[in-house]
């Protein structure tokens, strides 16, 4: 479903209407290929501002398992990907240094991580929640690869929805539990960023004018809207818990290689997830399925109960044995 279309433009600069091309021209396929989805919801065109700091994403995609930032990027003949991670862009047949979209896209999911985990009542919920990034080059532009390959991150404009219902699909056969953000969370969390979108007012008329930061771009003024501080809660409510009780349980996976070759430990800072095959540990993080108290774990022999520090919430969680 599209919960926002692109706010307005009305730019002049070829610069500026190149960029806005790029996300019109992704906005359509996220349209045709989500805009009756069930299980994908899109957000086209999200400014958000936390204490001072701006996140502007060209399309957030809210799924299943997690949210998708999509960076469009306008390319008329292509763009080069160095070996050391660089980013040039060609034009006319001459090269410039650019920023990498990949860093620009992962500093807006980090801010946009900060902003969510700040209004959610239940704390450590989107640390189970998988935030990604994808950069979208136009269909019109071409990508030299590293000599290391094509990356993961980056892929033509018309890749994009392939890329996502790829991604769903992985974490559909990893776990084996419902969807960790059900529908009504997908709706909650998207009604909150709406309300939290500043969206830009065009202050000076005959700017030279670029869509992205790293060309020369016009002043804007924010429009005014409601401080951080007066930021409603994102708040799961009871009823809602009580439909969908288990998507709130952590994903039994390795955050980093999504492997379920995994077995529950304690250690100093409490339980978490050791990974056999990456050998890296996921720490367990989830909110009591009933009252949404802070949650704990109880282990008995190779069963880990979850359960609740407020109520007598209490459901197996993982066995060890069976892992």
């Amino acid at each position: 479903m599209i919960r926002k279309e692109l706010d307005a433009f009305d730019g002049s600069g070829k610069f500026e209407l190149s960029g806005r091309k790029a996300e019109e021209q992704m906005a359509f396929y996220l349209r045709r290929f989500f805009g009756s989805s069930a299980d994908v919801d899109v957000l086209n065109y999200l400014r958000i501002d936390l204490n001072g700091e701006v996140a502007q994403m060209d399309h957030l995609v809210l799924h299943p398992f997690g949210l998708l930032i999509v960076e469009s990027k306008s390319v008329s003949d292509g763009v080069q990907i160095t070996d050391d991670g660089q980013w040039m862009r060609w034009f006319n047949r001459k090269p410039s240094g650019m920023p990498s979209p990949i860093t620009q896209a992962q500093l807006q999911a980090k801010l946009l991580k900060e902003l969510l985990d700040g209004s959610v009542k239940q704390k450590g919920f989107f640390d189970q929640v998988r935030l990604d990034v994808l950069v979208a080059i136009s269909d019109s532009g071409t990508i030299t690869w590293p000599k290391s390959g094509a990356l993961p991150e980056v892929c033509k404009a018309d890749q994009v929805p392939d890329r996502i219902n790829h991604r769903i699909e992985q974490f559909r056969k990893l776990r084996k539990e419902p969807d960790i953000l059900t529908g009504d969370h997908r709706r909650v969390i998207a009604d909150f960023l709406l309300k939290m979108h500043k969206p830009l007012e065009r202050v000076a008329a005959h700017a030279t004018t670029q869509h992205k930061v790293e060309e020369p771009r016009p002043e804007y003024k924010v429009s005014p809207v409601s401080p951080i501080s007066k930021t409603p809660d994102i708040n799961f409510g009871r009823e809602s818990r009580a439909a969908n009780k288990p998507s709130l349980f952590p994903p039994k996976c390795c955050k980093y290689c999504q492997s379920t070759h995994i077995k529950a430990m304690s250690g100093q800072y409490g339980y978490y997830f050791s990974c056999g095959d990456c050998n890296k540990n996921t720490k367990i993080v989830f909110a009591c399925i009933s009252c949404g108290g802070e949650g704990k774990i109880r282990k008995q022999g190779d069963n880990f109960f979850a359960e609740c520090k407020v109520c007598s919430e209490s459901n197996l969680f993982h066995n060890n044995s069976a892992a």
